[in-house]
């Protein structure tokens, strides 16, 4: 079960209608069970001075990628959110002018294989379009998007450079075509310096390579099975006095590397004809880690680059705030999946919060 989470502080702040941030008077916000607790929460806040932000909050709001938990993720927020409801259904018709397949269907069946990309990418990108539809009607608009992964295209659409059908049209081949080169192993690897983990693997040149740059102290390792085991082990040992993370992702096709070079050439094909519409916001790439140029997220060849390259999530996160005094960060998706990469690339002064409470439903 899940709940929608605008803002799981103390206080936020009433937007104003301007696009580059919320600011105003202050406003409480509560996530509650019953109307007993809303009224002691309210009672509570009765008493409670609040001190309005000097500086505009603002929002950047960043969609994850592939590994995430999606089972019975939209059950709640369908029967209780109309606005939420309405958006999964017309993505859900766009999807089926490609597939059959009811998307929102099979995030709750039993026998279905939620790690398959063909199933998880179309269901997360529903979920973050749908999410983002929700926060919007409520006033809670970002500045910036930055998506990692499959997350981009989500991010993409929500910014304005893509329109809904060609962001589709994109998860649709992006993830069908993948699902064509299954095998291989994706590792995350944290709490040591990208730069040694990188030394570390030498020797698995050619069959492990560093998928994503999650930040300084974070990567995820992508290649042959057999390579990221023994990869696995390796660093195991080579840093078990350093309190290695090591984690292997429930994913089924090793993302972002030397794999995906044999769909490379029919992605381009597939996506060459995306309509490129007026970004809103700023839109940061997670294939370059810099502000979105002139072919990025619209041409074939980006999205097969996409496809191939690591992700410079933290390059794109401090790409993010610059110029910005009062970033704010809200992760689009049903778990904190970015929430520690970007507090060990910004600091842990940053607020990042999740759009979602999962496990938890309120009627």
């Amino acid at each position: 079960h899940a709940s929608i989470n605008p803002f799981p502080s103390k206080t936020r702040h009433k937007k104003t209608s301007t696009k580059y941030g919320v600011s105003s008077a202050p406003v409480q916000a509560f996530v509650v069970s019953s109307l007993q607790r809303l009224e002691q929460q309210l009672l509570s806040a009765a008493e409670t001075e609040t001190v309005p932000s000097k500086k505009p909050i603002q929002l950047i709001f960043v969609f994850p990628g592939n590994g995430l938990k999606l089972k019975g993720i939209f059950r709640t927020l369908l029967k209780s959110e109309p606005v939420f409801r309405d958006k999964c259904k017309e993505i859900e018709q766009l999807f089926q002018k490609y597939s059959s397949n009811g998307i929102l269907e099979l995030s709750e069946s039993e026998h279905v294989d939620l790690s398959n990309p063909e199933i998880a990418q179309p269901l997360l990108f529903t979920l973050q379009v749908a999410l983002v539809t929700l926060l919007q009607y409520w006033g809670i608009k970002p500045i910036a998007a930055v998506g990692h992964s499959v997350g981009e295209a989500a991010a993409a659409h929500c910014a304005g450079l893509l329109s809904l059908e060609d962001a589709v049209k994109v998860v649709h081949h992006r993830s069908r075509l993948q699902a064509k080169v299954s095998g291989g192993k994706m590792l995350v690897v944290g709490n040591i310096p990208v730069e040694e983990v990188s030394v570390a693997l030498s020797a698995y040149s050619g069959k492990v390579c560093v998928a994503a740059f999650n930040s300084p102290q974070s990567c995820t390792l992508s290649g042959d099975e057999e390579a990221i085991s023994a990869a696995q082990k390796h660093l195991a040992e080579n840093f078990k006095k350093r309190n290695i993370f090591l984690h292997l992702l429930n994913v089924p096709v090793a993302y972002h590397s030397h794999m995906m070079e044999p769909v490379l050439q029919e992605i381009k094909e597939y996506l060459t004809e995306l309509k490129k519409g007026k970004p809103e916001i700023d839109l940061i790439s997670t294939a370059t880690g810099k502000a979105a140029s002139e072919d990025d997220f619209v041409t074939g060849t980006y999205w097969a680059r996409q496809v191939r390259d690591p992700v410079s999530f933290a390059e794109a996160i401090r790409t993010s705030v610059k110029g910005k005094e009062n970033a704010l960060f809200v992760e689009i998706g049903p778990q904190r999946a970015l929430q520690r990469y970007i507090n060990e690339i910004l600091g842990t002064q940053v607020k990042v919060f999740s759009s979602m409470q999962v496990d938890k439903e309120y009627e």
